[in-house]
């Protein structure tokens, strides 16, 4: 017996077996990671992030969803969600954010608003930071966003359980909805300011949610997002359902507020109880919270639909 090759194999058994008990580090995606924005823009991610700016509330919202608030450094005086975010360093208004102030705070990753913001971008990318922005128009592409994140901050999988939860959550409310006729579709409304009269228009995020509610949205075909409506147009109209921002500005509105507008006592979301207040953030901000919005919404155009789940 070559006792020699005995003693090989026996090693190299052990090695093979010991090699099993030894935890592995977590696999780290390579730096620089480069990723179009939606700007269209080549980011390169050069460094581990640490420090992060935020220039949104929707984007703050993801950040703290994928587990990445003590990451954040600095976000604007809107970004109210989580109530952590309020303790976070203040970088200005959504559209009057100081660039001293998001310099000073040094971060390895500004996220951006691409609607907002696109020369904003311009300057803090010539300053040397890298800067990603953002811009989903519909639900697929805030889901998508949410996992552009979670791949660039390294919280992938994370990422991809979030999206695909909301995704099902979506989908158990247009499982309900998609198969009605256009006679079981109730015209809605949704207001967001009282004075002037504001409503949304088709392309809001508001109008998305109207339809997958199965609702036909009332102002479907105003020129914008955000439109002044008149009192004259919306009796006309006369919406089965009207959902509004309870929360406008610093003033609490209620039902009672809506239903005792001059003349929209003749309009039947109002002789029928079927006026409801929301908070205007969670149909309007492009986070995970914006599912909750929908799931709301669907209870209040088709009640009937949800009647198990009230």
């Amino acid at each position: 017996m070559d006792w020699k090759k005995v003693g090989a194999i026996l090693v190299i058994a052990f090695l093979i077996a010991f090699s099993g008990c030894i935890e592995l580090p977590p696999k780290v995606e390579e730096r620089p990671l480069t990723i179009t924005d939606d700007l269209g823009r080549d980011v390169a991610i050069h460094k581990e992030l640490n420090r992060i700016v935020s220039l949104a509330p929707s984007n703050t919202e993801i950040l703290f969803a994928l587990g990445l608030g003590d990451k954040v450094v600095g976000v604007t005086e809107y970004c109210d969600y989580p109530p952590e975010a309020l303790q976070k360093e203040k970088i200005g208004g959504f559209v009057t954010v100081s660039i001293e102030r998001v310099v000073d705070l040094n971060p390895d990753l500004v996220l951006a608003d691409a609607h907002y913001h696109r020369t904003l971008v311009e300057e803090l990318e010539k300053l040397g930071l890298s800067v990603v922005a953002l811009r989903s128009d519909d639900m697929d592409e805030i889901l998508e966003d949410i996992e552009l994140i979670g791949k660039i901050t390294g919280r992938e999988e994370i990422a991809q359980e979030l999206t695909a939860n909301m995704g099902n959550r979506i989908k158990a409310i247009t499982d309900k909805t998609k198969n009605l006729t256009e006679a079981q579709l109730p015209k809605v409304l949704f207001i967001h300011e009282l004075d002037p009269l504001r409503v949304s228009g088709p392309g809001s995020l508001a109008h998305i949610l109207i339809q997958l509610a199965g609702g036909h949205n009332i102002a479907a075909d105003a020129k914008a997002k955000s439109v002044v409506y008149s009192s004259e147009l919306l009796i006309e109209r006369d919406p089965d359902v009207i959902i509004f921002n309870k929360y406008m500005g610093t003033i609490r509105i209620t039902v009672d507020d809506l239903k005792g507008q001059p003349g929209w006592h003749v309009i039947s979301a109002v002789k029928n109880d079927r006026v409801y207040g929301i908070d205007g953030d969670i149909v309007s901000r492009r986070g995970p919270r914006i599912v909750d919005g929908l799931e709301e919404m669907a209870k209040y155009i088709h009640p009937e639909l949800f009647e198990s789940e009230q």
